[in-house]
């Protein structure tokens, strides 16, 4: 199914795809509550911000799936240290696969990929983020033995003394 598709490190040539995929992925998949407070341009700016956090550590790289001159999706890996058991393990801040190549087994190659890279650097656990609303992803990384280890919870704050009351109100109601 994906003996077309290739997957390779990315060179500087790639800087565009990834911001733009990079991008287009976050716009689609923020919690509902971030959609309506944050603008596209704004998105971008705090988008950029972490790239330079991000990227300024050793241990980044970007894996892209391609056919022929076509970039098919992109996987970003690095460290992460993991403060509960306080090793360092790889970790996958995105895999994304442009919606033209989806369900050809693409995702699950750069995964697999990323997989491999992790083993020879060393790591003993590579883990990942998704939303609790994108069953696709998760359907795919289960299917791969990916688990839930933890549970991500947020809430927005009130920001105006009207809903911090209401907020008041409902947890002191019956």
């Amino acid at each position: 199914m994906t003996a077309s598709f290739f997957i390779r490190e990315s060179t500087d040539a790639d800087a565009e795809f990834f911001l733009r995929v990079d991008e287009q992925t976050t716009w689609e998949n923020p919690p509902p509550d971030v959609v309506r407070v944050m603008g596209r341009e704004q998105l971008r700016e705090k988008l950029l911000q972490t790239h330079a956090l991000l990227l300024s550590s050793p241990g980044h790289i970007f894996f892209i799936a391609q056919k022929g001159n076509e970039r098919a999706g992109l996987l970003w890996f690095g460290p992460r240290h993991n403060l509960i058991t306080g090793e360092d393990e790889g970790w996958i801040y995105n895999v994304t696969v442009l919606p033209s190549y989806r369900r050809r087994g693409i995702a699950k190659k750069l995964l697999r990929h990323a997989e491999d890279y992790a083993r020879k650097q060393g790591f003993s656990a590579i883990g990942l983020c998704v939303g609790t609303h994108n069953q696709n992803a998760r359907r795919l990384y289960g299917s791969l033995n990916y688990q839930e280890s933890n549970l991500l919870l947020r809430k927005p704050l009130a920001t105006d003394t009207q809903t911090l009351s209401e907020d008041i109100t409902n947890q002191t109601s019956p």
